[in-house]
C-alpha cells in the first residue's frame, strides 16, 4: 500500500515533444544563407587551395601502389633470380670445351667356324655286313635284353632300418601283467611310433643275368632293324679339328636327320664326340659301349665308316 502511494505522489515527467520539420524550416534557411556568404567572403582564394589540396591526395593515392600487387611483383622478381642460372664469366664461356659424342666401340669379329666336309655313303658304299645289318628281329629277345640292360642302370640304393637297427627300445616298457594294457617287449616295434620298418627296402642289385650270344643277337636284330627302316645314316668320316658344337649343328643340318639321334664313332674320333655331345636330343657313344636300348630309342642312327667297320666284326665272331 505504501508503495503505491508513494507512486501516486510522484509527479508524472513529461517528455519534450519533436518539433516538427515546418517549425525548423526558417531557422535552417538562416543558418545555410550565413555559411554561403562567408563562403563569397572568403575569396577564391579558399576555393583554390582546396582544388590544390584534392588533386594533391588524388595523385599520392595514384603513386601508392597496392599492398597485394606490391607482394605479387616481389615474389616473382625472386622466383625469377632463383630460375635465373648464374651468368659465367665470359673468359669462362669461351674456354668450356664443346661437347662431343663418345663413339661405340665396334663389335669384336665373329670368327669363322669351320664346318668340316661329311659325305654321306649309300648303297655299295657303306659297305655292310648282311650277317650283322641283314638279321630277322624277335621281339621276345629284345625286350629281354632292354630290360636286362634297364635294371642294370638301377642303382639300388633305397634302405630303411628294421626294429634291431633303430636306436633304444632295449627295456620293456612295463610290466608282462597287472597293467591292463597289452604286452609289449620293445617301444621300436613296427607298429609303434618310431618303430622300425617291417618290411623296408634294403640295398640290392635288381640287374639278372643274360647270356652273352643272347645279348650280341639282340644288338644285331637293332641295327638290322634300324638299317631296314631306312634310318641308318653312314657317313665317310666326322673330321674334326677341334671340339665345336656349332660345327657339328652345322653338319647335322645338312645331313638332315630327325631326332632323337645316336651319333655312333670309334675311339679315334674324340673331337667329334665333344662336339656332338652338347646338342640336345643328342646322345654320344662308342661302338664298344653300344646298348640295345641307345638303338632302340633313336630314330636316326649316324655313324662313321670307320665305326661300321668295328660293328661289321660282330658278325665274324660265333
Amino acid at each position: 500500500m505504501v508503495d503505491e502511494e508513494e507512486k501516486k505522489e510522484k509527479p508524472e515527467i513529461e517528455e519534450p515533444e519533436a518539433e516538427s520539420p515546418a517549425a525548423a524550416g526558417p531557422v535552417d534557411a538562416m543558418t545555410d544563407a550565413a555559411v554561403a556568404e562567408e563562403g563569397e567572403a572568403a575569396g577564391p582564394a579558399a576555393g583554390e587551395n582546396k582544388e590544390v589540396l584534392e588533386t594533391g591526395a588524388v595523385a599520392e593515392q595514384a603513386a601508392k601502389p597496392a599492398p597485394s600487387a606490391g607482394k605479387r611483383t616481389e615474389a616473382k622478381a625472386g622466383k625469377d633470380e632463383k630460375t635465373k642460372p648464374a651468368e659465367k664469366p665470359a673468359a669462362q664461356k669461351q674456354a668450356a670445351p664443346k661437347k662431343t659424342r663418345k663413339k661405340k666401340k665396334a663389335a669384336p669379329a665373329k670368327a669363322e667356324i669351320k664346318v668340316p666336309q661329311v659325305t654321306a655313303l649309300e648303297g655299295k658304299q657303306a659297305e655292310l655286313n648282311p650277317d650283322v645289318f641283314e638279321v630277322k628281329p624277335n621281339i621276345g629277345i629284345l625286350h629281354e635284353v632292354v630290360r636286362a640292360e634297364f635294371a642294370a642302370m638301377r642303382r639300388g640304393t633305397a634302405a630303411a632300418k628294421t626294429r634291431a637297427e633303430v636306436r633304444g627300445g632295449g627295456k620293456k616298457p612295463w610290466r608282462q601283467k597287472g597293467t591292463g594294457r597289452a604286452r609289449a617287449g620293445s617301444s621300436r616295434a613296427p607298429h609303434w611310433t618310431g618303430g622300425g620298418a617291417a618290411f623296408g627296402p634294403a640295398p640290392r642289385d635288381y640287374g639278372f643275368k643274360v647270356n652273352r650270344k643272347l645279348r650280341g643277337k639282340a644288338l644285331k636284330m637293332a641295327l638290322s632293324a634300324r638299317a631296314g627302316e631306312g634310318v641308318l645314316k653312314v657317313v665317310d668320316g666326322l673330321p674334326f679339328e677341334e671340339p665345336k658344337t656349332a660345327a657339328a649343328a652345322a653338319v647335322l643340318a645338312g645331313l638332315e636327320v630327325t631326332y632323337p639321334l645316336l651319333v655312333l664313332v670309334s675311339e679315334t674320333e674324340e673331337n667329334a664326340a665333344l662336339s656332338f655331345r652338347n646338342l640336345p636330343r643328342v646322345g654320344v657313344t662308342d661302338t664298344g659301349d653300344l646298348l640295345v636300348s641307345d638303338i632302340m630309342g633313336a630314330r636316326t642312327v649316324l655313324v662313321t665308316k670307320e665305326a661300321v667297320g668295328r660293328l661289321n666284326q660282330i658278325g665274324e665272331s660265333k
